[in-house]
């Protein structure tokens, strides 16, 4: 098992190593003209994780008042999450090899969350959710690590869609790149 971890990881690098990169500009220029292609690009990977943990920062931040409003509060951010984490990951997954690497990186950790919380205030504004403010604060925390963690495993190929991986390969490689992500510093792979 850890041999075919080794392996899978070797070929992850040569995949990150081998993908020419891109003007930043360029990336966001195209997601700027072409809003719609991301739809194409949903990444259901980034999404069904998102979607599940988001969701209970809103059930646990409701849970005071009625049960009801908190299960609505809940299914609200279900169904927002879902949709919102699919985007962002298609919109990650076209920075994976953008350059400069830093300014990519407050464009992943800072910009993507950013929009994602404007769009979930907005959704849970209509909705009518009671207590949005601590839901939306873990909530943008979370999206700041998740989408820095999706970035750097995508950089190294996992968790991409459209390129014949395995979501079973991506899980089994998700330890090591968990650990890699807080332990390595930022820099220029």
């Amino acid at each position: 098992m850890h041999d075919t971890i080794a392996l899978l990881h070797e070929r992850l690098l040569h995949i990150a190593m081998s993908n020419p990169s891109v003007p930043l500009s360029r990336v966001l220029t195209e997601i700027l003209r072409h809003p719609l292609a991301l739809l194409r690009g949903w990444n259901w990977k980034a999404a069904s994780f998102s979607a599940i943990l988001r969701s209970f920062f809103f059930l646990f931040s409701n849970l005071h008042g009625a049960h009801h409003a908190a299960a609505k509060a809940m299914l609200t951010e279900f169904v927002y999450g879902t949709f919102a984490a699919g985007v962002a990951g298609a919109v990650i997954q076209r920075l994976r090899h953008a350059e400069p690497i830093r300014e990519t990186a407050i464009a992943v950790w800072l910009g993507v969350p950013l929009v994602l919380l404007t769009a979930q205030a907005s959704v849970h504004r209509v909705m009518g959710t009671q207590h949005v403010r601590t839901g939306l604060i873990a909530s943008f925390i979370f999206a700041s690590f998740a989408s820095g963690f999706n970035w750097f495993a995508m950089r190294r190929g996992a968790f991409v869609i459209g390129e014949q991986r395995s979501f079973a390969r991506d899980l089994l490689l998700a330890p090591k790149l968990i650990a890699q992500f807080l332990f390595t510093p930022l820099q220029r792979e």
